[in-house]
């Protein structure tokens, strides 16, 4: 097998060929399975870092309200996707290997259903949120569920089985930025070449542990934000406007984008910004590579680096807004300041610098 960097670490073609299988993306950045549904490609530390930043911008616990946005999108999914209809003929067997394939591909750790544990996961609400919808669908039965985690590569389920009469998760709610992404999205091509590396439970891409979040479940989780106070200045708050946003999504959209902001300013990106096509590329390489929607046009407006971005409306647009602003900020040195404006299907974002210079 052919090494990866140099490194003596292995490519595993046989993931990496069931992954190009699976994979399709569109011209907007987006990245989707073989059902259409939309994937966030991460790197597994920057999802563990934006999950610290949007809980502490939030300035509450929010690990229960994502188990449960995880378990009831992984449920939908389930419910919903043929894949999972094996029949009775060695049924749980079935049903276990549908769910270890899915678990490796996403690279979201080994679930050892009958040891009721979860090894090298990622997030532990997420991780848990996932497993509970895979054992509820393995054994046909409804759990309550708690969690042990006596370190890093290890979580311990604490199932309950629920006698109560639950119905079953229903399609996810929309905001006004996820409204119409049907009608925007262009046609799906193949990912081309996806080469990983198995290990730990999961894999790697690029020399960096990465995992696949499924959009909705983000979705469903910032449902719980809307109209919360948040945990934020003054001045970074009011340094946002929005036209067309209503006011209870405000705070959802606010909460997504600077947490992403936060994780961009902590990495070590470099980000050179000249033109608008070079704004074009930085965007496809560092956020369409991973699922995260690129803007259709750039304009410049003045001379002093103000520029308006147009989106197509998707449900991963508050996290580019997040990051185009901490991008404009590291290629200027300046504090930014944002003007949203949303239509019926687009969404334009006016990036410019808070203070004046002559």
């Amino acid at each position: 097998m052919p090494l990866v960097d140099g490194e003596d670490e292995s490519i595993d073609y046989e993931l990496s060929k069931a992954l190009e299988s699976i994979l399709k993306k569109d011209m907007d950045g987006h990245i989707f399975d073989s059902d259409g549904n939309h994937l966030l490609l991460w790197k597994a530390m920057e999802f563990e870092s934006w999950w610290i930043h949007f809980e502490k911008i939030i300035g509450v616990p929010m690990g229960r309200k994502l188990v449960n946005a995880a378990t009831d999108e992984e449920e939908f999914h389930i419910m919903n996707n043929n894949q999972f209809n094996v029949g009775s003929f060695f049924k749980k067997s079935r049903r276990k290997k549908v769910i270890a394939s899915r678990w490796l591909q996403y690279g979201w750790g080994e679930l050892q259903i009958d040891d009721e544990q979860i090894l090298t996961p990622t997030i532990a609400p997420f991780t848990v949120g996932v497993a509970l919808a895979a054992i509820e669908y393995c054994r046909d039965s409804r759990f309550k569920v708690s969690w042990t985690q006596p370190n890093s590569e290890l979580i311990i389920l604490n199932l309950k089985e629920e006698f109560r009469d639950i119905s079953p998760s229903k399609k996810v709610t929309e905001f006004t930025w996820t409204k119409d992404c049907d009608f925007n999205y262009s046609p799906l091509l193949e990912v081309g070449d996806f080469q990983v590396v198995r290990k730990n439970g999961g894999w790697d891409h690029e020399g960096e542990r990465m995992v696949f979040i499924p959009a909705n479940i983000l979705t469903r989780l910032l449902y719980n934000t809307q109209s919360r106070t948040l945990n934020i200045g003054d001045e970074l708050f009011q340094s946002v406007t929005f036209v067309g946003l209503n006011d209870a999504e405000k705070s959802t959209f606010l909460c997504t984008a600077f947490s992403m902001a936060n994780v961009i300013e902590q990495s070590e990106r470099p980000i050179y910004i000249l033109s608008d096509s070079e704004w074009i590329d930085k965007c496809q390489h560092l956020l369409g590579k991973f699922g995260f929607i690129c803007p259709t046009e750039v304009s410049s407006i003045d001379e002093n680096g103000a520029v308006e971005f147009s989106f197509n409306h998707s449900p991963t647009l508050p996290f580019s807004v997040g990051a185009l602003m901490a991008f404009w900020q590291r290629a200027h040195g300046r504090i930014a300041k944002m003007d949203i404006i949303f239509s019926e299907k687009q969404c334009f974002v006016k990036i410019s610098s808070k203070l004046e210079y002559v």
